[in-house]
């Protein structure tokens, strides 16, 4: 196994993936083009790779009743300018792709309307299925069997992104596997 390992850090860098532990990340959004046509500024900003800061000078007695520097429990922040490769990179990458040990794996976005999830999650899955693709490619000794799903949480209605079908799908929990939702879709990318 300690061959494995080594060969998995240098090709996934060193990893903490296969910690419990789920990693906190933000991403703040630039500015859209009909708030920059309004004149709007962001009141968040990245003042370090762990830290946003809260800045509305508009409302002081709103701004006196939030802290205004966020840290706690953040294991990464990305600022308006950067890509959506390297939110992938740096956030994602690792707990990606630990499926390709055997470990099942999720990632998740969440935030208000028009934060930009769909965004960086359709870049997300793009550069993680290219990556498990490239994987399996380089280790044809071995066989792989791949499911992929995703799934919507929104108005506390679980929808199936793979599916037209617009019908809330059903949660149960079950104590083989955990929770499993009852009729969403799993593409099956088995290789032989």
């Amino acid at each position: 196994m300690g061959s494995n390992n080594s060969q998995w850090n240098e090709e996934m860098g060193s990893s903490n993936a296969h910690e419990d532990k789920i990693f906190v990340a933000i991403r703040l959004r630039p500015l859209n083009q009909r708030e920059l046509s309004l004149n709007d500024v962001s009141h968040w900003e990245c003042i370090n790779n762990n830290t946003i800061l809260y800045n509305n000078n508009n409302n002081l007695g709103e701004r006196s009743l939030l802290p205004t520097a966020y840290q706690f429990g953040i294991d990464r922040v990305f600022g308006w300018d950067c890509s959506t490769l390297q939110v992938y990179e740096e956030a994602a990458k690792r707990v990606a792709l630990t499926v390709l040990t055997g470990i099942n794996s999720s990632v998740f976005a969440y935030g208000q309307t028009s934060s930009g999830k769909t965004h960086t999650m359709s870049g997300i899955t793009e550069f993680a299925m290219a990556d498990i693709f490239n994987h399996i490619k380089k280790h044809q000794e071995r066989q792989y069997k791949l499911k992929f799903s995703a799934m919507e949480i929104y108005n506390e209605s679980v929808r199936d992104l793979l599916s037209s079908d617009s019908t809330p799908l059903r949660l149960l929990d079950d104590p083989e596997v955990n929770i499993l939702s009852h009729g969403s879709l799993e593409i099956d990318f088995t290789k032989h």
